[in-house]
């Protein structure tokens, strides 16, 4: 809204002055360049990154523990949450607390939270990033597992929201961020489970950005939702080859969690696709269908050598 108006003011006054149309062009260009960086410095100055406590889920391994790590060579407080054991890796480090928590039972994230709130403080940062998946075409994905993909990837991001939100939205301060993929744009054979639940999570982050706004009046509590797409995980080995073959980017862990970290380092919220070539999936659904199913057979054929 303020770059909104700072920029009206500029192209008034452009007029009034009888400035050329090109140089009112860069006028507000300009102007709203400052505005932009001006907000973000206002918005930056309400962080005490040494004060700040954010929480990880899944923080044990994987993308996990490198988020961790660095936001503890940030100076922020870590609480990790995992059913797993913390790591040697991830042991010794003062600004670290561990927090057994299975983030598929409400109950006991609420139990959880509570804990980290009188230990710690209130989380400011929140990463969902706990999550799972494993090949097999709908027919052969037990109901135990569908149940249980949904509650590991999807569900347990409303219970760590209702748990850590209203703290945030108390100040106007905060940014939850989630671990997604490119799948959440592209439905791909054998991982149908998978991406149903990373297409359910860009809705949440959609609607929860729309909510914090219209409903609760904090724009500053941010959102983040973070897409990589191949991605370096034992997953990829039985098709690395094949990628590489076809000159595909493999993504390292160290980028997602890079990605992350920088952004609420960044004091900004949004989209954040990996790497940034594979941008034009977010538009896939306005092609026609025709279009959908070609870009969509290239990854369902990679999986199906897993599949199969």
């Amino acid at each position: 809204m303020a770059m909104c108006i700072v920029t009206n003011v500029a192209a008034f006054f452009g007029e009034v002055l009888n400035v050329p149309e090109n140089e009112q062009k860069a006028i507000r260009r300009h102007i709203s360049l400052s505005a932009i960086l001006s907000i973000l410095r206002s918005e930056k100055a309400r962080w005490n990154w040494s004060q700040e406590v954010a929480v990880v889920t899944g923080g044990c391994s994987g993308f996990g523990e490198l988020v961790v790590k660095r936001l503890i060579s940030k100076g922020i407080k870590v609480a990790v949450l995992d059913i797993q054991q913390l790591p040697p890796s991830l042991q010794g480090y003062a600004g670290l607390k561990f927090f057994k928590c299975d983030v598929t039972d409400p109950s006991e994230v609420y139990s959880v939270a509570e804990k980290i709130k009188e230990s710690m403080g209130a989380p400011t940062i929140l990463v969902n990033n706990a999550g799972i998946m494993a090949p097999h075409t709908i027919l052969t994905t037990s109901d135990v597992y569908l149940r249980k993909i949904f509650d590991v990837n999807v569900l347990s991001n409303w219970y760590t929201t209702k748990a850590f939100l209203p703290d945030m939205l108390r100040h106007n301060k905060g940014h939850i961020v989630a671990v997604a993929s490119t799948a959440s744009f592209v439905g791909v054979a054998g991982l149908a489970d998978y991406c149903g639940t990373k297409a359910a999570i860009l809705s949440f982050h959609e609607a929860l950005n729309q909510e914090l706004k219209l409903h609760y009046n904090s724009p500053n509590v941010l959102t983040t939702s973070i897409h990589p797409n191949w991605a370096r995980t034992p997953l990829l080995a039985p098709v690395e080859e094949e990628l590489k073959k076809r000159n595909t980017k493999i993504i390292e862990p160290t980028a997602v969690a890079d990605a992350v970290v920088g952004r609420i380092m960044s004091c900004s919220g949004g989209q954040v696709i990996l790497p940034s070539s594979s941008g034009k999936l977010s538009l896939l659904r306005g092609l026609p269908n025709w279009v959908q199913e070609s870009v969509r057979s290239g990854p369902s054929k990679l999986i199906y050598k897993v599949v199969k």
